[in-house]
């Protein structure tokens, strides 16, 4: 069986390696292998005029993605926080009763450290969520437009 994790990875290398290859044929602006140039240069396109409301609105619709994205990873590690939590606490008290009293000790303080940890990211999580909903109240009031 290694001998074809062997290969495997040879051939992910090769893979690799070829792939690298090919951007860097490309990367000097040269059309790909497959298209000719047409004669003569192509004509540029003007950039597309962007009004400011289209910038804000941007603007907004990033920020809400970015925060959402914050929330969700401290939403992660609480749920990962407590998992280790339950776990800990299930061993330890076994630990505690059935084996070594001091293995026991041991997961269960650990299993308080982790209960500790997650109750920081849920109220980190609680607080992200709040300054986002005051942050939307105050654009709703300050923004001229209407949904």
């Amino acid at each position: 069986m290694p001998v074809l994790g062997l290969i495997a990875r040879i051939l992910a290398r090769i893979a690799l390696l070829g792939a690298l290859q090919a951007l860097r044929r490309r990367a000097g602006g040269a059309p790909p292998p497959w298209r000719t140039p047409g004669p003569g240069p192509t004509p540029q396109r003007p950039p597309a005029p962007v009004s400011p409301a289209d910038a804000e609105r941007a603007r907004r619709v990033v920020r809400l993605v970015a925060e959402s994205a914050r929330i969700g990873v401290r939403v992660v590690l609480l749920t990962g926080f407590l998992g280790a939590f339950a776990v800990l606490l299930t061993a330890g008290t076994t630990a505690a009763t059935l084996g070594p009293r001091w293995l026991g000790i041991v997961l269960l303080v650990l299993a308080a450290a982790a209960l500790v940890l997650a109750l920081r990211e849920l109220r980190a999580a609680w607080r992200l969520r709040l300054a986002q909903v005051r942050r939307r109240r105050a654009e709703r009031l300050t923004s001229p437009e209407v949904r």
